[in-house]
């Protein structure tokens, strides 16, 4: 599996995570989880975004991974 690949797929269970997330804060009943599951969603957002630069440099650094 190549780098490219590899982050993509990072980049694609990071988006799961971020939605298991959003579904559990939805369901919970408790305040306190509630707002940690929103904190939480809020970091993973960030780094889903710094992911989404990285696979934008990989792209234009490697051409074969354009499109993975």
């Amino acid at each position: 599996m190549t780098v490219g690949s590899q982050v993509k797929q990072c980049l694609s269970s990071i988006k799961s995570i971020e939605a298991s997330l959003s579904s559990l804060a939805l369901r919970t009943q408790d305040t306190k989880a509630k707002q940690t599951f929103h904190e939480t969603m809020l970091v993973m957002d960030e780094i889903l975004n710094d992911l989404k630069i990285r696979v934008g440099e990989i792209e234009r650094e490697e051409y074969q991974y354009k499109g993975f």
